[in-house]
């Protein structure tokens, strides 16, 4: 299905950030009456069961307010390991009862609203800033600080973000605004340093987390990464799984290859990519492996009573894998518009549907966590007769049947290595 979007109302995100979830259990989520003390044994002991940083920030935040630490917004910023992803952070303000967790995706690192900012200067070189939002000397060097100081703070702290006994294993920073002036300095300023300490070490464990979820994301796929970091990563773990299968490949690769010099090859592959990933993700699909100038996806089938609808959001990602391709070509990013020769760029999509054994094959110290089984192979073999046919999309009968007059037949064809004749589709014209 397609991935679910979040209102980010009330509040405003710029386009290289994304909301991704919101908590909003309001002061109940301080529980019982806060005290300094009874939040540093909460972030001894308690806290150390969580597992998730939304909950616990917002958490954080309500049992300061209780314990009477004139915070009115926090923010937590943290760095991580993803070829899109500059970070993520958690931001709670206590006029929305809103706490939420957003990604920064890579381009937003060249916008000046971040290298104009605070923060900037404290995740690139360490500092701290501490101030008045409402010192013109402090606006005129940050721009953020005339909005803060007009949505009324009148005290404004970014500082680096380090585990008691020096642990940094990640960027981490976190920004804090007080309505009330010198709110975050004194007997408070003391406190917050004391506490933040605490929260650091869990925002170092759990980012930990994180990062190894988007490594094993970038590289495995969600679905392959989820199986590997929650155990499956023996020789032969795995199960068998209902899926149609999406098998591409670029068209003229081996001749464009010998044309084209290798970083405009690979600014090709790496655009052709990214237009297909993104059409299969949106349907629900899951990219397993890049073959060369081809990919293997699946649309697993959750339940038997989903087979006709995930049968037509796979064929709706092929489609719109076509013309996203098609209007890459057209407009091509600047990499490659002064390049000749390329265009217009053709890809062939096979789709089939069958059980398939998902999980890890290979050799003892060298896995691969993939899809196998004749399905697979059928799938490949039918996206090779995508040239053949001259039709850049082909299904087989299975999944045929289950989009109806959305597809038309082209026969039965004999495919390498297949035994027994194969139906092939297409598209209805």
């Amino acid at each position: 299905m397609a991935r679910p979007s979040l209102d980010p109302a009330p509040r405003q995100y710029a386009a290289a950030v994304k909301l991704t979830r919101r908590a909003a259990n309001g002061p109940p989520a301080a529980g019982n009456e806060q005290s300094p003390d009874a939040i540093e044994q909460w972030l001894l002991y308690e806290a150390l069961q969580a597992q998730d940083m939304l909950t616990l920030t917002e958490q954080f935040c309500w049992r300061l307010t209780v314990a009477g630490i004139p915070i009115a917004r926090l923010a937590l910023n943290v760095g991580t390991l993803h070829p899109q992803l500059a970070g993520f952070s958690w931001i709670w303000e206590a006029d929305d009862d809103f706490c939420d967790e957003i990604r920064v995706e890579m381009g937003s690192l060249q916008h000046p609203s971040y290298t104009r900012s605070p923060l900037y200067r404290t995740l690139e070189f360490g500092e701290t800033i501490h101030g008045d939002p409402r010192n013109p000397e402090l606006a005129a060097r940050y721009p953020i600080m005339t909005d803060l100081a007009a949505r009324g703070f009148a005290d404004y702290l970014v500082a680096p973000l380090t585990p008691s006994g020096g642990l940094q294993q990640h960027r981490m920073a976190v920004s804090m605004a007080s309505m009330q002036e010198g709110g975050l300095s004194g007997a408070n300023g003391d406190v917050l340093h004391r506490l933040l300490r605490l929260l650091a070490l869990h925002a170092a464990r759990l980012t930990a987390v994180v990062v190894s979820q988007n490594i094993s994301a970038a590289y495995l796929g969600e679905a392959a990464g989820k199986q590997v970091l929650e155990g499956s990563i023996a020789r032969g773990t795995g199960a068998p799984i209902d899926a149609v299968i999406l098998v591409s490949d670029l068209r003229g690769f081996t001749e464009l290859s010998g044309r084209l010099p290798p970083d405009k090859m690979l600014a090709l592959l790496n655009a052709q990519f990214e237009a297909l990933v993104e059409a299969i993700a949106d349907r629900g699909g899951e990219v397993l492996k890049f073959m060369g100038d081809g990919l293997l996806a699946v649309f697993p089938v959750e339940h038997p009573g989903q087979r006709r609808e995930t049968a037509a959001h796979a064929f709706e990602a092929a489609q719109n894998a076509l013309t996203a391709v098609a209007a890459f070509s057209e407009n091509p990013p600047e990499a490659l518009a002064e390049t000749e020769g390329w265009r217009p760029l053709r890809i062939g999509l096979a789709l089939h549907a069958g059980e398939v054994f998902f999980g890890n094959v290979g050799a003892p110290d060298r896995l691969d966590f993939t899809v196998i089984g004749p399905a697979v192979n059928i799938a490949a073999r039918v996206e090779s007769m995508t040239k053949e046919l001259n039709r850049p999309l082909l299904v087989t009968e299975p999944v045929a049947r289950l989009l109806g007059a959305q597809v038309e037949p082209l026969g039965s064809h004999l495919l390498r290595g297949i035994t027994e004749p194969v139906a092939l589709f297409a598209p209805s014209e």
